[in-house]
């Protein structure tokens, strides 16, 4: 099921929205720029998100898009205040686009909730953006105090949610019951095979397998509990 939506209105409701959010010095001095940018990444998420098939409904595609636009506005303020040249900006905002669209996938498909995949999404755009300064630094196109500047900088911390637009859409909240149990069915089933079935051949393989998923399983649900807002 493809979850269209009308996401150009959409980037032009959130564009508004990032124009009535603007900090006082970027407005001065890089208003137009600015919305421009936020406008193109917020239209190309949308059009993404609505033409993607793993997306089961409409507010989730906005959710998710959503989020592209708001950690865009942020970032690109940190860029605009710092020392990085503004021909690296579009670059660097491109990567951060593509980390946090492929980070809010996997929390889809992960069945995270809203809030998880704010931490989760937040930790791996930090990493990017560090990255993606430090890539400038070592190829000797930055100083090393722009460098520190810019990774110091963080305008989201300014705010007192996460999400500063004033956009409303529907919760991404899940009940984690129902794949918690499917867990522990497969566990119970791990446990009966080898009662039952000792010493059978492929016995090894197939706990092995059940292993690799449980494991897989745990780890992401752990991980994702322990980064999670509380």
């Amino acid at each position: 099921m493809v979850a269209a939506f009308d996401y150009k209105s959409f980037a032009k409701d959130l564009t508004k929205q990032a124009e009535n959010s603007m900090p006082e010095d970027i407005a001065s001095l890089h208003k137009k720029a600015f919305l421009e940018r936020i406008y193109n990444f917020t239209y190309i998420a949308g059009e993404a998100f609505s033409n993607d098939d793993s997306i089961d409904n409409s507010d989730t595609a906005k959710t998710l898009t959503q989020m592209i636009s708001e950690w865009t506005f942020h970032k690109y303020v940190d860029l605009l205040r710092s020392d990085i040249p503004e021909m690296y900006h579009e670059s660097i905002l491109q990567k951060l686009a593509y980390v946090a669209f492929e980070m809010c996938k996997e929390s889809e498909l992960g069945k995270l909730s809203q809030e998880q995949m704010l931490v989760l999404v937040e930790l791996q755009i930090k990493k990017a953006f560090e990255k993606s300064c430090k890539n400038l630094l070592d190829n000797g196109l930055i100083t090393v105090s722009a460098y520190e500047r810019a990774i110091n900088l963080s305008n989201i911390d300014d705010y007192s949610s996460k999400l500063c637009y004033n956009v409303k859409v529907a919760s991404r909240s899940r009940k984690t019951f129902k794949f918690t149990f499917a867990a522990l069915i497969l566990g119970v089933i791990t446990l009966l095979v080898n009662l039952f079935y000792h010493g059978a051949a492929g016995l090894v393989l197939f706990n092995s397998t059940m292993m690799v998923v449980l494991s897989m399983y745990v780890g992401f649900y752990i991980g994702a509990n322990i980064y999670s807002v509380k």
